[in-house]
């Protein structure tokens, strides 16, 4: 008898000790409403102070039913202290990294024989500079490259990636400095697919960090937006890249409303810091600021103060996480990457994060672009479904150890644990989608230097968006029906546009060619 009370006596100060450390983890992720936690801390302390006077009762009985109570819940407890341990580290990492990286490369022909950077200094190359390039991270290699050879190096500046290649194949310059985002775009475009892989290589690598905007501070946690940004990379999320992915998420707490406002990649749109024309998603090229102020000059009603970054790998990797998605696909097509070539039937698709991958960023509809940005709110939709399942806690460890190296955000923690209280009070979310739309055309790009496919606004898409936006933040109801209604309509007045062009119009299309 006296042995089961030690035990006893010992097992409930476990418990205390366990249950104070539990309310400590819930607290500090500032996700527990203070009401919540209040009431969970007296009955975590009631508890164990119950136990004890259990086993001071002389009942053999009570006290191995208080012991294997206490034993239970000690246990119990410790699996909740792990998960909340977990989660407050992911949120600590994934809210500090505020940092973004500017990879900066020395590029050389592939078949060159120089193979280093003080080789190439020491044959008097001359290095072609791009001054659509950040000038400070320029100029921070070409302090390293000094530092490292113990020499001054020649340098020539073009104004864009398009006229140093055309420089560099002909002879006039022997090397490139350029960040390895500008080279990806000159990759992607028509006039010089995979030109990096087949004509170029790296001679020197290097990483210059900067902060990117600061954390969020009095915004108006019931009413605000976030820019999602996908970033083209599947190394860092803190890389300076081309966003392939801008969602503006609408959100108002008090209506359990989120809009998503997706804009194409390809939009043809006035760099604020330069005023020249490029595509949205080299903004993204400039750093994850230049990207929101972009968007906050096409849709005048946004402001945009909070942000969250995710690349490729990130997406790919949370996916699997989750055990897949269900995401719902309007047609049945075939998308065609690096990665392989995968498969969607028109209705619910169960996906991996692989296929979920080729099914955001496939172009393969007559839309291109604009059925692009559909489906990529399809798969938030559906992540968003599943992080709100209990079947997230199956692989939570995994998804959160994955979290914290692939998201970027400069929201609070404060900020993110006052969504997360407002969803336990009442997680039924409405999500919405709207995306704009616009015409084909070529333009010449800021950051190409030449002329590349390009979407121009429509600006009756872009006014309807606003209105949405708007109206959402205001708590007015909107419902995906009438959304949908107006790219119904919209569509068919294109479709009528097309086969029955005006007279203005025709003179228009004239004089843009």
């Amino acid at each position: 008898m006296k042995a089961l009370k030690i035990v006893g006596y010992v097992l409930s100060a476990l418990q205390l000790i366990a249950s104070i450390v539990l309310i400590y983890f819930a607290m500090s992720t500032k996700f527990v409403p203070f009401i919540f936690g209040l009431a969970g801390a007296i009955i975590l302390v009631a508890i164990p102070v119950g136990i004890f006077f259990m086993v001071r009762k002389e009942s053999k009985k009570l006290r191995i039913t208080a012991i294997c109570i206490s034993a239970v819940l000690i246990i119990l407890i410790s699996v909740l202290c792990y998960f909340l341990a977990v989660t407050n580290k992911t949120i600590e990492e994934v809210t500090s990294n505020t940092v973004e990286t500017d990879e900066i490369n020395v590029y050389v022909a592939k078949d060159d024989e120089v193979a280093s950077i003080n080789e190439a200094v020491s044959s008097d190359y001359l290095f072609g500079i791009i001054d659509t390039v950040d000038e400070s991270s320029i100029q921070s290699t070409i302090d390293e490259i000094k530092e490292k050879t113990e020499s001054d190096i020649k340098t020539e500046n073009y104004d864009s990636i398009y006229s140093a290649i055309g420089a560099f194949e002909s002879g006039r310059v022997q090397a490139l400095i350029a960040n390895k985002g500008t080279i990806v775009t000159l990759d992607a475009s028509e006039d010089y697919p995979d030109y990096s892989k087949e004509n170029l290589k790296i001679i020197m690598a290097t990483e210059i960090e900067e902060e990117t905007i600061e954390e969020t501070a009095d915004i108006d946690k019931d009413h605000f937006c976030i820019y999602f940004s996908g970033i083209d990379t599947f190394g860092s999320v803190n890389a300076k890249s081309r966003s392939d992915v801008n969602i503006i998420a609408v959100v108002n707490n008090e209506t359990k409303t989120v809009l998503l406002v997706s804009t194409p990649r390809d939009y043809y749109v006035e760099l604020p810091d330069n005023k020249k024309m490029d595509k949205l998603t080299h903004a993204g090229l400039y750093g994850i600021d230049c990207s929101m102020k972009t968007l906050e000059g096409i849709y005048k009603d946004v402001d945009l103060e909070c942000y969250v970054r995710i690349n490729f790998s990130g997406f790919q990797k949370i996916i699997d996480k989750l055990g897949g998605v269900d995401v719902y696909s309007q047609y049945s097509f075939k998308s065609v990457t690096e990665e392989g070539t995968y498969s969607f039937a028109a209705g619910e698709n169960h996906l991996n994060g692989e296929e979920a991958l080729g099914f955001a960023r496939s172009r393969n509809f007559k839309d291109g672009d604009r059925q692009r940005g559909r489906n990529q709110m399809q798969v938030i939709k559906a992540v968003i479904e599943k992080l709100e399942s209990p079947a997230t806690l199956k692989n939570y460890a995994g998804l959160m150890d994955e979290m914290g190296s692939m998201f970027q955000t400069n929201m609070s923690k404060d900020d993110i644990g006052y969504l997360v209280q407002s969803t336990l009070d009442d997680g039924n979310w409405k999500v919405l989608t709207y995306s704009v739309s616009g015409s084909d055309s070529e333009k010449v790009c800021y950051s190409l230097g030449f002329e590349a496919y390009v979407m121009l606004p429509n600006k009756g898409d872009v006014e309807y968006g606003n209105e949405l936006i708007s109206r959402v933040l205001a708590g007015e109801e909107v419902k995906q029906d009438e959304i949908d209604v107006y790219i119904v309509n919209k569509d068919q007045e294109d479709i009528i546009t097309e086969e029955k062009p005006s007279e203005d119009t025709e003179e228009k299309t004239t004089e843009s060619r």
